[in-house]
């Protein structure tokens, strides 16, 4: 059996992200790339049912072929999270991680003393008393879900949404909730991600603060990571400008298997 590639979206996308990757991969490495849980039609979450980034990661291990020699994270955002709480496994052949603006609020929280004001800012407007987004009476309702699409991508894009795209999104807002709990009440500090395997972590220029910091700590405690900030992206940019993410991509298989 090959080495995989394991491929993990990002909250309210899917599988669907990676195609323009997926010919980055390799010779000799075989691309997986599932739907997270409670993305697929038949396995929508139900409003109030409980979940946490440990059943995402279950779900995606059983997801690595038998026999597989080595497995290969790439992952986005909410994915990257899952990526990191997956390599941190025993037992599974973790060979490399790259990771696009993995979300780790739960760790960035618990360093509140150390914030740059707009980080502080940017995390007080998120989880302030008033209007939490960990509030589960509005946890992916319509309101909730419009101020999570804005604020990763920009005021007005989710009202501009074609419809369509409104109604798979809303069909996936209590998975979307129980994801946003899940990186922003993991106890973990960022210290228990320092992972002895090629890592490349990478930012878009224009991304907002927490992220930026995410990263500045991840890499912190990953001196050997490659640490790359693609300019003009935002945190939506894997999506939105897919050829700099591919020559990042590319970049980093050269240096695995080099």
């Amino acid at each position: 059996m090959s080495e995989v590639a394991l491929f993990i979206h990002s909250t309210a996308t899917g599988p669907f992200m990676w195609r323009p990757y997926l010919a980055t991969v390799p010779d000799g490495v075989t691309p997986v790339a599932p739907a997270n849980r409670g993305y697929a039609p038949d396995d929508l979450l139900p409003r109030g049912s409980r979940f946490s980034v440990h059943d995402d990661v279950a779900h995606l291990r059983a997801h690595v072929p038998e026999g597989a020699t080595g497995v290969h994270l790439v992952a986005h955002s909410y994915g990257g999270f899952a990526a990191l709480t997956l390599a941190r496994q025993a037992g599974l052949p973790v060979r490399s991680l790259w990771v696009y603006e993995p979300v780790l609020f739960g760790a960035l929280r618990a360093e509140a003393d150390r914030l740059p004001p707009d980080t502080a800012a940017d995390v007080e407007a998120l989880y302030g008393a008033e209007h939490s987004m960990l509030d589960e009476a509005q946890g992916g309702e319509e309101a909730w879900v419009e101020r999570f699409i804005d604020y990763w991508n920009q005021p007005g894009v989710w009202q501009a949404m074609p419809e369509k795209v409104k109604a798979m999104t809303r069909a996936v807002s209590w998975k979307m909730f129980r994801e946003v709990c899940s990186v922003s009440q993991e106890p973990l500090p960022f210290e228990q991600y320092a992972l002895d395997i090629p890592f490349t972590l990478v930012r878009g220029a224009t991304t907002r603060p927490p992220t930026r910091d995410m990263i500045q700590r991840l890499a912190e405690v990953n001196p050997h990571a490659r640490v790359e900030t693609l300019e003009g992206l935002g945190h939506m940019g894997l999506m939105s400008s897919p050829e700099p993410v591919a020559a990042s991509l590319q970049r980093h298989w050269a240096r695995v298997r080099g």
